[in-house]
């Protein structure tokens, strides 16, 4: 959330910025502030954003040489998401294994989507630094085909690649499956749960602070939307 009037900056520049100072882990004050000066000089030289600072995701690295202790969109952010995606992979496979009364098969391509999510995971914990602001200048509709993408290549490789290497109860793989969807709730709500909005400096009125425990909830979400979906279409059938 932003709450800071920057008539001198352009939107395109604003927005990239903000959000790569999130991915550094800025806080809303930090990135205020930072907005403000910038606004500040480009009203006095004339000159845009662009042209003063460069590239609004390089600048934002400079502002924050080590991660802060702001409630941005950080690695743990990202490595909730991919357990909340393993754990939208596997709930409903185990509950459909409990209504037919079968145990749950792992798969070689279970592995292989298992291998891809901890490879993923493994990176941006690794390399945070250069993976969140990497993302942070790609567009949306990008972002959203790499998620696309993602998604695709796991669902197609727990469908094609289909000899079992293992098998267990489907409870214990229930119990797995809703473990990864509460850890990425807990892992995403310390990003998300403070409020921590963009505020002006220059304002004496505080900024509304708006939880956005929502998104924190997408996967849990999701998965109790597509095992609706399932009981319906077993009830139709």
């Amino acid at each position: 959330m932003t709450d800071i009037s920057t008539p001198h900056i352009s939107k395109n520049w604003r927005d990239d910025f903000i959000v790569a100072m999130r991915t550094q882990d800025a806080s809303g004050e930090q990135i205020g502030d930072a907005l403000a000066t910038i606004d500040a000089h480009c009203a006095e030289s004339g000159e845009s954003a662009e042209e003063a600072f460069g590239d609004p995701t390089a600048y934002a690295t400079t502002l924050v040489p080590e991660p802060a202790s702001g409630s941005g969109l950080g690695a743990s952010f990202l490595v909730g998401v991919l357990m909340g995606l393993l754990g939208l992979l596997i709930v409903p496979r185990a509950v459909d294994d409990w209504v037919i009364g079968t145990p749950f098969a792992v798969t070689i391509g279970d592995a292989v989507a298992l291998a891809v999510v901890l490879g993923l995971t493994s990176v941006v914990m690794a390399l945070p630094r250069r993976v969140l602001p990497w993302l942070a200048k790609v567009k949306y509709s990008v972002a959203g085909l790499l998620g696309v993408a993602l998604m695709a290549v796991l669902v197609l490789a727990m469908l094609f690649l289909t000899d079992v290497v293992a098998e267990f109860s489907w409870l214990v793989a229930l119990v797995i499956g809703v473990g990864l969807l509460v850890a990425s709730v807990t892992s995403t709500w310390r990003d998300l749960s403070t409020p921590d909005p963009v505020a002006d400096p220059r304002s004496a009125d505080a900024p509304p602070r708006r939880t956005q425990w929502l998104t924190a909830l997408t996967f849990p979400i999701l998965t109790m939307l597509i095992l609706g979906i399932d009981a319906l279409f077993r009830l139709a059938s």
